[in-house]
């Protein structure tokens, strides 16, 4: 078991690399290498998130029908061809906004078959301490995904081309770390019924378990108002409060998810949370409270501070809700109803990055702010009145 663990994390940590290069190269290339307004950076957020929304369910049936280690190793493998072709295209011609569009696009269809399988596999490796290893694994890929913050900052000086290269080699390192997982025991996999029936059920299993509906609409909320707004929001502050480049929008990035890494540090130091709701409750405060003060010009110190506090309260979010769905789904089902959670928290996320774009160009930096402050609390209030989320108790043991 630790021997698939230490390599489940090692394949995680390779894979979560490119993805923080990756998060960072969209946003310095529309908004610093292209200078496109805030309505077309939300436009094309919006279009890299949309291939989730249309097949992470596929993706989570396929999950729960096959050995989840196999499909990563031919998955991961393929998509690190995409950005060799895009480093090409950099090296020998000329890069539009489409073409950038279209990359995201294909990427963006390959996550969504990537990152069901990933979740579902984490309770195979983990046993019984699913609460332990859910928040030592996000930990882990925040942490990293630091490094990958620090590898796109040098944008500016190596120019996009190599950073894809570093992008296709880290997958290619993701693929041999996962061949390196221990064979796992045969799935128990349903056969009887058709791919739009077992979707279904998927779907009527998850909205009939009331901490897994609770935490799905928690991380829809979350997608919509914070992780949207949060991929516009941060790179046109960036770019015309701070005259950031490269460099600007990594430390954006990276003091955001410095905070969510200290949430995590602070959960593993606290052991198991008995009551997760509370713990999510807490940081939705913690979120908006911090989000007011971006409602006014802050000296850069400050700006960045309050970066790292918001990511310290979406951390506490993402967390808790990730780990009362995985502590709750039955293991015939894990992987579509991850993929469930995937489609909230991804498929929410254009909607907030298209309607902060158009806020933003409409009423300005600081006023199109409160968009998510509002959002969340109306959330929250509705979650913590109408909802037993302040009852949810942990099933997971240390």
């Amino acid at each position: 078991m630790e021997s698939r663990l230490g390599w489940y994390l090692t394949s995680s940590a390779c894979f979560v690399v490119p993805l923080g290069v990756g998060q960072l190269l969209l946003p310095w290339l529309l908004a610093i290498y292209l200078n496109e307004s805030a309505t077309r950076i939300g436009l094309a957020q919006m279009f890299a998130q949309l291939p989730v929304v249309v097949l992470v369910l596929w993706g989570g049936w396929l999950g729960d029908r096959v050995d989840q280690r196999r499909l990563l190793i031919y998955l991961t493998g393929i998509i690190s061809i995409p950005p060799l072709i895009l480093a090409a295209i950099f090296h020998w011609g000329v890069v539009t906004y489409s073409i950038i569009v279209i990359y995201s696009i294909l990427m963006g269809c390959f996550m969504a078959f990537i990152q069901p399988a990933r979740d579902a596999l984490v309770n195979r490796v983990a046993g019984t301490r699913i609460q332990q290893v859910v928040t030592m694994t996000i930990g882990l890929q925040w942490g990293v995904q630091i490094v990958g913050f620090a590898i796109g900052s040098t944008a500016d000086l190596v120019g996009p081309a190599v950073l894809l290269v570093i992008i296709s080699l880290f997958m290619g390192l993701t693929v041999i770390a996962t061949r390196l997982i221990p064979p796992l025991d045969p799935l128990d996999v349903e056969v009887s019924a058709g791919v739009v029936a077992q979707i279904r059920e998927g779907l009527q299993r998850a909205w009939d378990d009331v901490a897994i509906r609770i935490a799905i609409l928690q991380i829809l909320a979350l997608a919509v108002f914070f992780s949207g707004t949060y991929m516009v929001l941060l790179p046109v502050m960036i770019r015309e409060l701070y005259g950031g480049g490269s460099l600007g929008l990594a430390g954006g990035f990276g003091f955001n998810l410095a905070g969510t890494v200290l949430a995590t540090l602070v959960l593993m130091r606290l052991g198991k949370i008995q009551y997760p709701g509370r713990a999510l409750t807490l940081g939705m405060v913690l979120s908006c409270s911090v989000l007011l003060a971006l409602t006014i010009v802050l000296p850069t110190w400050l700006f960045y501070l309050v970066v790292f506090l918001w990511g310290a309260g979406g951390g506490l979010i993402v967390i808790m809700s990730r780990t009362i769905v995985q502590e709750s789904a039955p293991e015939t089902h894990r992987a579509r109803i991850m993929s469930i959670f995937s489609l909230a928290m991804m498929g929410g996320s254009p909607i907030g990055s298209l309607l902060m774009g158009l806020m933003i160009d409409e009423v300005g930096i600081h006023q199109a702010t409160l968009f998510p402050i509002f959002g969340m609390m109306l959330v929250g209030l509705f979650l913590a009145l109408r909802t037993p989320l302040w009852s949810i108790k942990s099933k997971s043991t240390f």
